[in-house]
């Protein structure tokens, strides 16, 4: 795999060189950029498998950059210092992408994947950019497949269900959709938008409740016909919720 970095940091780009020998040893990196300039340059001329692209570089961001391309035609690693909610962004697009500095483990993961991730779609770029606008309402999530990207609106996500080491997505009106990404993380991801964990194995939808039965734990009805029971740990913030939405 041929590999290009474009950053303006000349110790960040060594770093990055010096962790791909260590740990990607598959990975040949043909050429470094400085700025986004001769970074174009080289992607025309090399014709890299690869790029690893810095955010925050004077006179052009990555992000800015790579929109005007009209196709991306290579995988693409994001690398950033950005922390809080710009992290949350890249993982909301499913965006794949490292924090300075950068991690072996989290490096050899990345690289691992890069050969199952779908190239980068202007759709991710745009949500990309309206998540990291403060105080931006995120209203929908990109969803990566093997055979694609699901673009999926917050408010059609009935629940998620753990499959272990995956995660399946059931959406209003649609197929359900598999990632392979543990409930966690999309439980965290989903913080703050109305999505409660109710269970070992569930993490809900709450404007998708159409009724709770009481029990021990209790019990969900959902719009799209499951039945969902609540732990008894989670019975009180469940109540709690529904008594907000009732408000």
């Amino acid at each position: 795999m041929n590999a290009i970095i474009i950053d303006d940091e000349l110790n960040a780009r060594q770093t990055l060189r010096g962790l791909l020998a260590l740990v990607a040893p598959q990975v040949l990196v043909l050429a470094e950029a400085k700025d986004t300039i001769d970074g174009k340059k080289l992607i025309d001329q090399l014709k890299p498998d690869l790029v690893f692209l810095d955010i925050n570089m004077p006179g052009q961001s990555g992000i800015d950059f790579i929109e005007s391309f009209g196709q991306i035609n290579f995988q693409l690693i994001f690398v950033t210092a950005w922390e809080a909610y710009a992290v949350k962004a890249f993982r909301l697009n499913a965006i794949d992408f490292l924090l300075k500095p950068v991690d072996p483990d989290e490096l050899q993961a990345a690289i691992a994947k890069i050969s199952k991730t779908p190239l980068l779609q202007t759709e991710q770029l745009k949500g990309l950019r309206a998540s990291m606008l403060p105080q931006k309402q995120v209203d929908r999530i990109a969803l990566s497949t093997a055979e694609g990207i699901h673009f999926v609106l917050l408010e059609n996500i009935v629940r998620l269900e753990s499959l272990g080491s995956y995660t399946r997505f059931h959406i209003a009106g649609q197929a359900p959709v598999v990632i392979s990404r543990i409930l966690k993380e999309y439980e965290e991801l989903l913080e703050g938008h109305g999505f409660i964990r109710v269970h070992q194995s569930n993490v809900v939808n709450m404007k998708h409740v159409k009724k709770y039965v009481r029990g021990e734990g209790g019990q969900l009805w959902m719009t799209d016909g499951s039945e969902i029971e609540v732990s008894r740990r989670k019975k009180e913030e469940v109540v709690d919720a529904l008594k907000s939405i009732a408000l």
